[in-house]
């Protein structure tokens, strides 16, 4: 019912209730007609008074519900309409950069080195919208809640390694880069979404590099009352006190200048916050303009333990590829055409199946097949089916799935298909081969 006859019924039925059962006590104990008179015209009043004062509590709660949604409402307007507004901005200038130089390309008297420089800035440009891309994507599924915890076994320190090894070269020469680790290699076997942290990690590494011009920026954890308690500090340009409250909503970014001076969609922190909650952890900072931030967050400390150490099972990444037989089943020719020249010269023979089914049964007919590596979406019968059915009558075949979609919970059903490893696109030649080789069979 809407609050307006709510508010309608419970006049008209307080009032006949108040009528009925107040004039009956007052016939019963008053005979006097002058004297029932004068009472009943208090008694008018009374019922006067009294409604005034529920009403207007109920109207001003109820108003200031309204106001509150509509000053939200407002805000979240203004909000969307500069996120539009940036993100605009931030898709046109590396889309720019790629179509620009991708006609430069065609100028048959380019010299080598400047062949290497323009396909250097398609390259960054590309990681630049891609990153774009999975920002939107990643805050649309924290909205939705369609965003799942995947826990799985990971070893923290190495972790931690391969974030600071990754940005180490990013980093100015003038800034000196450090991490801490506050467990052994043996006690940092947890069980987390190893996706999650190294997202929250990174987008506040991100904020680091891109905020800090000289000084230090470093990152690292410490164990207290069962809890991992992450920092990544930096000597940056602060951020204004009156922004704390308010600097992990979605689109926002602090300050007017700012948002000249640096790129960013406004989304990195609303997204570290909403992978923090999921994780059952809390996320603050500490910042001051011009001394720099310190953004701390917490998540529950799972320990694994094991007899033997997991330790070196990357070793055979650098395996040769010879004599082995690699089936590859994706619809699409382009990335097929880029799947097989990434494995040109390897040493590898490789198979093509256009849909789930024919993938199947390559896989029953042909022993010499190794590894396969599966696109999920894909005609007659998708990745996941063909997964199921491989499994049925080749159970220790390496199988990595591959997709388009890059969502954790689409991980997360590959790997219950009975996938060995997964992989999304876009993927470079490098993540291809290590992946690839890691899971060879022996």
């Amino acid at each position: 019912m809407k609050f307006e006859y709510r508010i309608i019924a419970g006049y008209v039925l307080v009032g006949c209730l108040w009528i009925l059962f107040s004039d009956k006590l007052l016939n019963y104990f008053i005979r006097d007609p002058d004297m029932l008179t004068r009472i009943q015209t208090f008694k008018g009043w009374f019922y006067v008074l009294i409604t005034a004062i529920l009403f207007y509590a109920i109207l001003k709660s109820h108003l200031v519900k309204i106001r509150n949604a509509e000053q939200k409402a407002i805000e979240s307007d203004r909000l969307k309409t500069a996120f539009l507004q940036n993100i605009s901005h931030e898709i046109r200038t590396p889309m720019n950069s790629i179509v620009g130089f991708s006609e430069l390309l065609k100028d048959k008297k380019l010299s080598e080195s400047e062949k290497d420089q323009y396909l250097e800035m398609i390259s960054k440009s590309s990681d630049q919208l891609l990153n774009i891309v999975n920002e939107v994507l990643d805050i649309s599924l924290i909205e939705t809640g369609n965003l799942s915890v995947n826990l799985r076994r990971v070893q923290l320190n190495n972790l931690m390694k391969e974030i600071y090894l990754s940005y180490k070269p990013l980093i100015n020469k003038e800034i000196s880069f450090t991490m801490s680790t506050g467990l052994s290699d043996t006690l940092s076997l947890i069980l987390t979404d190893v996706i999650k942290i190294r997202q929250i990690i990174s987008n506040l590494l991100n904020n680091a590099v891109k905020f800090t011009d000289k000084g230090h920026i470093g990152f690292g954890y410490t164990l207290e009352e069962n809890e991992l308690n992450f920092f990544i500090e930096d000597t940056g340009i602060g951020i204004p006190s009156d922004s704390h409250d308010k600097i992990f909503e979605r689109f926002l970014k602090v300050g007017s200048d700012n948002e000249r001076l640096y790129e960013g969609v406004g989304l990195g922190l609303a997204i570290c916050k909403g992978n923090i909650d999921l994780l059952n952890g809390k996320i603050w900072m500490d910042s001051k303009p011009g001394k720099g931030s310190k953004f701390l967050f917490t998540i529950p400390y799972k320990p694994v333990y094991e007899e033997e150490p997991v330790k070196g099972k990357n070793k055979d990444l650098v395996r040769t590829l010879n004599n082995l037989t690699i089936l590859v089943a994706e619809d699409d020719d382009v990335n097929f055409l880029y799947i097989k020249e990434i494995f040109k010269g390897a040493g590898a023979e490789i198979l093509h199946a256009i849909n789930g089914r024919e993938a199947v049964e390559m896989c029953e007919k042909n022993d010499r097949i190794g590894i396969v590596l599966i696109d999920i979406k894909m005609p007659v019968m998708n990745g996941y089916e063909a997964i199921k059915k491989i499994r049925e009558f080749r159970p220790g075949l390496p199988i990595i799935a591959q997709t388009a979609f890059a969502l954790s919970n689409e991980m997360l059903k590959a790997f219950n298909a009975g996938s060995n490893d997964y992989i999304s696109k876009p993927f470079t030649r490098e993540q291809l081969l290590s992946i690839v080789s890691k899971n060879m069979s022996s």
